[in-house]
This record gives structure tokens, sequence and C-alpha cells, in this order.
């Protein structure tokens, strides 16, 4: 993504501004989505969180993961990559479909999305 304010302060260094490295958007926390026959999984990376610092909301077709900032310790960090600040993350799903569990477990948190059984393509016998 070009900028033209850059040049305007930094003369010659186009290939600097311009490099996808650094106008990437790292999108926090990071996740995965997976369809299954019977709906979908989310797998979000959520490291050194616990249960009581994260929810899980679904509510009128959206899916709202939040994480409340993490109590900081003591420790005078000399490099910190593993982020705990606050987040929220708004999925929009379909209103057929309910969660059915929601489980943190080794740093990831996978979400179960299902098809309610009214939703369900059902036959009908002809006779």
């Amino acid at each position: 993504m070009y900028n033209p304010d850059f040049n305007k302060f930094f003369v010659g260094f186009d290939a600097f501004a311009n490099h996808p490295l650094l106008n990437q958007k790292l999108e926090y926390p990071r996740y995965n989505i997976g369809k299954l026959d019977e709906g979908y999984t989310i797998m979000m990376a959520l490291p050194g969180w616990t249960t009581e610092a994260v929810s899980v909301e679904l509510h009128n077709g959206e899916l709202t993961v939040k994480g409340v900032k993490q109590e900081e310790t003591k420790v005078e960090w000399l490099h910190k990559g593993i982020s705990g600040k606050a987040f929220e993350k708004v999925f929009k799903v379909d209103t057929s479909l309910e969660v059915t569990k929601a489980k943190l477990e080794h740093g990831m948190l996978s979400i179960s999305l299902e098809y309610t059984p009214s939703s369900k393509p059902v036959t009908i016998p002809i006779e």
C-alpha cells in the first residue's frame, strides 16, 4: 500500500515504505476457521490466557470472543513477544448455527458451531 505522506519525510525510501512486511495488518489474536459436515470450528491462539479472562458469546448472529487484560506480573521483560493485551473479535454467524462447545486447552481456544436440528434438511417420505 503506497502512502504519499511517507515521501514528505523520507525521500528515496519508497522501497522501504512499500515493503509488504511493513504494511501487513496483524490480526490479534490469530485464528483459523474450518468447515465440517455438521457446522464449523474456530481455533484461536491464546497462549497464556485463562478461562476466567476469556468469554464467548453468541447473540443476534454475532459470535463475540473477548479477552480482558491480564494482570501484569512484576517481571521486567527484556523481550515480550507473547501479547496479553485485551481483545474483542466478532464473527458474523448464520442464525441457524449454535455454539455447542468452547474449550481452552494448551493455549488454543476451540469453538464448535453446529447447525440447529430444525435447520438441517429433512427427507420427507412420500406415500
